[in-house]
């Protein structure tokens, strides 16, 4: 067996594995996304209704922050992993591994680590 098979069958493995927990990968990304961004996506509810009574904007804050963010959550995820089932099962596993540098690499930039 040469070692060109050997890494091909590695990586045809691993994308196997990969694949049935494929929405749980991509919620962490989702999530983790969603902690480094919340605060600007905040931010710009809190200019929208800043104006409104004290009763109000709590009631929209509150609901923005409960339905929101999981509204965001369950549109991107499903989004994201029917993108990601699409690629190839050799190069699964490096775009996996690609979108989590990307997305340390954003939190980096937000000045988050």
């Amino acid at each position: 067996m040469d070692i060109l098979a050997w890494l091909n069958d590695i990586l045809l493995h691993l994308s196997s594995w990969m694949k049935g927990y494929l929405n749980q990968i991509v919620l962490s990304m989702v999530a983790t996304l969603l902690v480094i961004y919340g605060d600007t996506i905040l931010n710009s509810v809190k200019k929208q209704i800043g104006s409104l009574k004290l009763f109000l904007r709590i009631t929209l804050f509150v609901a923005f922050c409960a339905f929101g963010f999981s509204f965001i959550t369950s549109v991107a995820s499903p989004f994201i992993s029917s993108w990601l089932s699409q690629a190839s099962p050799e190069l699964l596993p490096f775009v996996v591994v690609l979108s989590y540098y990307l997305i340390g690499y954003l939190a980096q930039r937000k000045g988050m680590l």
